[in-house]
């Protein structure tokens, strides 16, 4: 992983900590309807990268393709999955806890290629398999009701990542195109929510969105936050997600990701020396255990970077 590539990564990991503190502070003290947000802020993400992609060649039709369709429904079960998550867990613990995702990654891609992780990852992994099951393992036990979601949640996610990875139109290098390609998946998504939402509705399983001739959508802070989300965070992080996927590969993408527990355990102690959140109530084996995960994040990030440094200064020999 290159210094550009690694800040890349981690610029990523921050904007999306970011994401989740502003959205669990907006949507808990607005009193937002959280599928309402997400639908809306999908929408305004996607319609604004795809206005930047306007020039690239493309058709609405993109929109109906069964790639695009079958990851359109994958992240509305991400979606879903990580809500139900993060009703039992705080950002802090969530954060922490979705490290699983490298060691998801690692199995995946170790199936997927056939090639082993790297011996210099080996440590780090452990280390983070021992810290996430230690972690686990200290959850009050109605936090650990979010424990199962968060990690299909993960898997979903991870899966998601190898389709990017693999489809063909995020191995392109134009700016325009791949800006066509992340708008038409978001606007996909924000068409597959809204189905399944309504679906979900006539079900009785959730309120539908149309009750009340549509009341999820009838609140002028929820379109004004919505639509900043989507612009702010969600555009620019699917962009930037994509771009690190085609630059650095599933798993080092996902190594980088590592890092947003530290960026979400800074930002939610700023935020709540403001008054905005409640501080996290971590016991002392909780925090052991997430100084455990941190240093094997810690570990991979480092020995990614020297790999990647020892690679172009040998090629340059």
């Amino acid at each position: 992983m290159s210094g550009h590539n690694l800040a890349l990564g981690l610029g990523n990991s921050l904007l999306w900590s970011l994401y989740l503190l502003l959205t669990r502070h907006v949507v808990s003290g607005a009193r937002l309807d959280a599928w309402a947000y997400t639908l809306v802020q999908l929408l305004a993400a996607g319609l604004v990268i795809l206005w930047l992609g306007r020039r690239a060649a493309g058709s609405w039709r993109g929109l109906l393709a069964p790639w695009t369709l079958g990851y359109a429904f994958l992240r509305v079960a991400i979606n879903g999955a990580t809500a139900a998550a993060i009703v039992w867990l705080a950002i802090t613990e969530s954060t922490l806890l979705a490290t699983v995702s490298v060691l998801i990654g690692a199995a995946s891609g170790w199936w997927l290629t056939r090639n082993a992780p790297p011996r210099r990852d080996w440590p780090g992994l452990a280390l983070l398999a021992i810290g996430i099951v230690a972690f686990a393992l200290t959850l009050a036990p109605e936090a650990r009701r979010g424990l199962g979601w968060l990690v299909a949640s993960e898997a979903m996610a991870v899966t998601a990542s190898w389709m990017i990875a693999y489809h063909p139109r995020n191995r392109l290098n134009d700016l325009g195109a791949r800006s066509r390609f992340t708008g038409e998946i978001l606007v996909a998504a924000s068409l597959a929510l809204i189905l399944v939402w309504s679906v979900l509705g006539l079900a009785g399983v959730l309120t539908s969105p149309w009750a009340g001739a549509g009341d999820a959508f009838g609140r002028l802070e929820l379109w004004l936050y919505a639509v900043l989300a989507g612009l702010l965070f969600r555009a620019p992080g699917t962009w930037l997600g994509f771009w690190t996927i085609n630059r650095t590969g599933v798993q080092t993408y996902l190594i980088a990701l590592a890092a947003m527990p530290f960026f979400a355990i800074a930002l939610e102690a700023m935020a709540a020396y403001l008054g905005w959140v409640t501080a996290p109530d971590l016991s002392t084996a909780e925090w052991s255990a997430a100084a455990v995960i941190l240093v094997a994040a810690t570990w991979l990030i480092v020995v990614r970077k020297t790999a990647s440094s020892a690679h172009h200064r040998g090629r340059d020999e």
